[in-house]
This record gives C-alpha cells, sequence and structure tokens, in this order.
C-alpha cells in the first residue's frame, strides 16, 4: 500500500486543495471542506448557500460533540413548507461531490477521516438556514461563541486563497510553465505574421495563389524532366 502521505496528497490533488488549507479545521470536517472548498469553485449556477450549509455543518459538529439528545431539534421544524428550488439545485451538487469523494477517500484506504455523516447535515435545515440568512449574518442567528470560532474557521478555509499560489509560480514547475506559454505565445505571433504577410500580398491581387501554383508547377516540370515517362504518364491523365 502506498504511504499515507502519498494517498493524501492525492485526494487532495484531485480536490483542488492544498494540506495547508485545512490547518485548523477538526480531523473528520476536512474531507467535507474540501469537498466543499472544490463545489464553491466549480459549481454552476454559482452557489449562494455556502454560509447556510456551513452553519449546518456546525451546528452538526457541535451537536455531535456535545451528544445532546436534543441537539437535532429544529431539524424537523417546517417539513411541509415548499423547498426554494435553486437551493435545492445546489445542495444536491453539493451531495453529489461529497459522495464521489468519499467513493474516492475509501478508495485511498481514508488518507482523510471518515467525517460523521448523521451529524454533517441536514437538507431541511440547509433551507431553513438559507432563507434566514436573507435578513441576518450567521452570527446573529446562532449567538455562541463556540459556534463562531469553528463557523469562521471553516468559512477561511472554504474561501480563503491557495496558500500555495505564489510559491508555485516562482518554483520550477511554474518556471517551465511559463516557458511553455511563452515558447506558446511565441509560435502564435509567428504564425500571425505569415498570415498576415499572405494576407496583404492578396489585397487586390492574386499573388498568393499564382506564387503557390507557380511553385508546384516547377516542381512538376522537374519531375516530368528526370522522368519523361512519368510527364507521358500525367498527360495521358488530364494533369495539364
Amino acid at each position: 500500500m502506498a504511504d499515507p502521505a502519498v494517498r493524501l496528497q492525492v485526494c487532495l490533488e484531485t480536490l483542488g486543495v492544498e494540506e495547508e488549507t485545512l490547518e485548523g479545521v477538526p480531523a473528520h470536517l476536512r474531507l467535507p471542506v474540501a469537498v466543499t472548498r472544490y463545489w464553491l469553485r466549480r459549481a454552476s449556477p454559482e452557489p449562494t448557500l455556502l454560509k447556510a450549509l456551513l452553519m449546518v455543518m456546525v451546528q452538526g459538529e457541535l451537536n455531535r460533540q456535545s451528544r445532546e439528545t436534543t441537539g437535532w431539534q429544529g431539524y424537523t421544524e417546517h417539513l411541509f413548507k415548499p423547498l426554494d428550488g435553486v437551493v435545492a439545485h445546489s445542495f444536491n451538487q453539493w451531495q453529489a461531490c461529497l459522495n464521489d469523494c468519499s467513493k474516492l477517500n475509501l478508495l485511498l484506504c481514508k488518507p482523510l477521516p471518515e467525517p460523521h455523516y448523521a451529524w454533517l447535515y441536514q437538507g431541511r435545515l440547509v433551507h431553513r438556514r438559507q432563507k434566514q440568512l436573507q435578513e441576518r449574518e450567521p452570527e446573529d442567528i446562532v449567538q455562541d461563541d463556540q459556534f463562531r470560532r469553528l463557523y469562521r474557521r471553516l468559512l477561511g478555509a472554504v474561501t480563503q486563497p491557495d496558500p500555495g499560489a505564489n510559491r508555485r509560480t516562482g518554483g520550477p514547475e511554474g518556471q517551465l510553465r511559463a516557458s511553455m506559454e511563452h515558447l506558446h505565445l511565441n509560435t502564435e505571433d509567428e504564425e500571425e505574421e505569415e498570415l498576415g504577410g499572405a494576407e496583404g500580398l492578396d489585397q487586390g491581387s492574386d499573388w498568393p495563389r499564382v506564387s503557390v501554383r507557380t511553385r508546384y508547377r516547377t516542381k512538376d516540370r522537374k519531375d516530368r524532366s528526370r522522368n519523361p515517362e512519368l510527364g507521358r504518364k500525367q498527360e495521358r491523365e488530364g494533369w495539364l
């Protein structure tokens, strides 16, 4: 079996997340936070329920830690109210990302601790929080210091820029990438110059076409002078 660090790197690189980003996040929330970061950058349309999703994630984690039997009260409130279609679509996208990444994590023998799914999220509460956030901020809805600290930590891990972005631009890989891009641009410039020259000759004249035909006819004459039989064959077949 591969080294745990290698398996972790494969998992995080698949999601486009650096390990440094997850520092300070509780161990079994690192997978859903990495998934949320991936989902936030690639979902279409752009997600609008990030704060609501993180709120429910934090609330579930704190309830799990305290083991309160009444911790899930409120998750079953307003069960029969219609759901917002946009929120439901975005939430389903997030669930799909979490499902696929959980399978990858399992395939790699769990380099990231498996989250406690039963405490991780609840769709109805996500909808309820999203509606509350239209008028208030998360820290006004849940006035608890422990909640606020964990919420800020998760929000920072999901939204902060890649810590290694600046380092990558100056490293060997960044230099190689820059060199390849420079080569590609130079090649495009040369092609544009060649095409531009031909287009310039083409304005008001038939020079490019005459030049091309002349070149091939010159080559054709040379071939026939070297091989008279080839010339007679081309004449019979209607080349000229």
